[in-house]
């Protein structure tokens, strides 16, 4: 009766036998039981479980970081270091579609998208801030040629330290004795004075193009100007300062830096 017994639940009963139906497989003691809607109550093998990337889940995480790439370009490394694991976790594959793989999808959809937008933010913000500085530089210039000497050097100081615009700025650099031998020492000025010579009809060009950097936290842009016309021959320097304003939430501009261009005899980085 016993005999029977176990005869009948070793033959009759699918429930523990493997998959190939071979009790001497060494791996059936590992493998993972499944439930199926036709098959009954059957055993998973190794080749039925999909094998994880991890770089796939790398590639996720890093392309949710790169989103600081928008802030400071600096952090484009998080991008590009997704689209390498990315790519890694993409490699061809036989057999079932590794698990990890659509994160991979995603990750790489995320770096992407931010790093684009990481290098174009600040391309778009130098090419403006040129272009403004330029405009600005060439009307200081022009200020010059006209002779306006105090508006000149009002334009030289930051906006919080300029005087009102209702005062009268010639009769207060008339009383003002400081401000009258700055005056003076303007006047003396050769290069200042070969400008007003040539007039303010100067058809200035740009002798480079401008170069937009960030010093001591402060954005600035420095311009050269040539006279094609022959009346000035030096290349002139106006370096652009842009200071924001907290109460007005803007930002203002004024000339940091108006001489005759020299020659550096360090690279500009090092300054």
């Amino acid at each position: 009766m016993t005999d029977s017994q176990e005869k009948s639940g070793s033959t009759g009963s699918s429930l523990y036998a493997p998959k190939s139906g071979s009790d001497s497989q060494a791996d059936s003691l590992f493998s993972i039981p499944r439930m199926g809607a036709e098959v009954g109550y059957d055993v998973a093998t190794d080749d039925d479980v999909p094998p994880f990337r991890t770089s796939g889940l790398v590639c996720f995480i890093l392309g949710l970081l790169s989103f600081s790439a928008t802030v400071a370009w600096q952090m484009l490394i998080l991008p590009i270091a997704a689209i390498i694991f990315g790519v890694i976790a993409m490699r061809r594959w036989t057999g079932q579609r590794p698990a990890g793989t659509t994160v991979a999808v995603i990750g790489l959809l995320l770096a992407s998208g931010f790093g684009a937008a990481g290098v174009a933010i600040p391309m778009a913000k130098n090419k403006t801030m040129g272009d403004q500085a330029v405009y600005f530089a060439g009307e200081y210039l022009e200020l010059v040629g006209r002779g306006d000497t105090e508006l000149a050097l009002e334009l030289r100081k930051e906006a919080r330290n300029r005087q009102v615009n209702e005062m009268n700025l010639q009769k207060a650099y008339a009383e003002d004795p400081i401000a009258r031998e700055t005056m003076e020492n303007e006047s003396e000025n050769a290069m200042i004075e070969s400008i007003r010579k040539a007039g303010s009809d100067i058809p200035w060009e740009l002798a480079e193009p401008p170069r937009v950097f960030v010093k001591y936290n402060n954005e600035r842009v420095d311009t050269y100007w040539v006279d094609p016309s022959g009346r000035v021959k030096d290349k002139i320097q106006i370096l652009m300062q842009w200071t924001p304003n907290e109460k007005t939430n803007t930002g203002e501009w004024h000339v940091n830096l108006f001489q005759v261009a020299r020659e550096l005899i360090v690279a500009p980085s090092v300054l």
